[in-house]
């Protein structure tokens, strides 16, 4: 559950995303160079293989999340995929036979969603993901049905579920309704996940493209990320650091290996500056 993370505050994970979803021999020895701690893996990449857990552990590495589950909210559901998601069954499935500690989810519907639907939508996957002994945590954004840190909170909250919690993705605060300020309203037990990364000062012309492919190093952006941390902390929030730093252009002239190290040692030089 949300209080027996494996891993805590002073250790790091990466994303395989990060690192544009490599062969796992790869992923495992650039998180091992880079100084990591854990890996959040994408289960539409990473299959539900024993295997695949048992290597990254070889490696003295968790398994931390699964990214993403993803649910509609409201009537009149397409049916997914909706991105590029794998079913959720396979999400829950691959938690479960890789040692996932938590599964990360996103809400989706064409509007704003009413808070009711939300709540529900959530608290069934929390369910599902109690079934195979994980947690879940709801990532919000500015196009997300809950889009802002106090909203999603209440909404996590109203689950009542004690296996639900947040995902913060930084990028995600700093260009959304919300700030990051926020944070010292918010129980830091709610929140199960943090994604850091930077970001430009100014939103891209193209926000949706700079999400996926033009995130920051962490300390190459415009954000406080210092002072974004101590609020979190603050709050006695105990997550683990993910880097979710998609940037297409860095990983193609570092490799893998190298845009590992320096995502880790650039995020230590924040943590240092955020414990000062």
């Amino acid at each position: 559950m949300l209080w027996e993370m494996t891993l805590g505050p002073d250790d790091l994970v990466l994303s395989s995303g990060s690192l544009d979803n490599p062969p796992i021999e790869t992923l495992v020895e650039a998180a091992v160079a880079g100084g990591f701690a854990g890996l959040t893996l994408w289960p539409a990449v990473y299959p539900p293989d024993p295997a695949i857990g048992e290597r990254i552990r070889d490696a003295g590495l968790a398994v931390v999340d699964m990214d993403a589950a993803i649910v509609w909210v409201g009537p009149d559901d397409p049916g997914g995929p909706y991105y590029e998601e794998a079913p959720r069954e396979t999400v829950f499935e691959a938690a479960a036979a890789l040692g996932a500690t938590g599964v990360n989810t996103l809400l989706v519907c064409p509007g704003s969603a009413i808070r009711e639907q939300a709540v529900e939508a959530l608290a069934e996957l929390a369910d599902q993901g109690a079934a195979v002994g994980v947690d879940v945590y709801m990532e919000f954004s500015r196009n997300r049905p809950i889009p802002d840190p106090l909203a999603s909170a209440e909404v996590v909250a109203a689950t009542g579920r004690a296996n639900c919690g947040l995902t913060v993705d930084f990028w995600h605060v700093f260009y959304g309704p919300g700030d990051f300020a926020d944070f010292a309203a918010i129980p830091g037990y709610l929140i199960g996940a943090i994604q850091l990364n930077d970001a430009p000062a100014e939103p891209p012309h193209d926000l949706a493209w700079a999400t996926r492919y033009l995130r920051c190093v962490p300390g190459d952006g415009a954000m406080d990320l210092a002072g974004a941390l101590q609020t979190i902390r603050g709050a006695s929030c105990q997550a683990p650091i993910t880097l979710e730093v998609f940037d297409s252009g860095r990983l193609e002239s570092l490799g893998p290996v190298g845009f590992a190290c320096l995502l880790g040692d650039a995020t230590r030089r924040v943590l240092d500056e955020a414990r000062s």
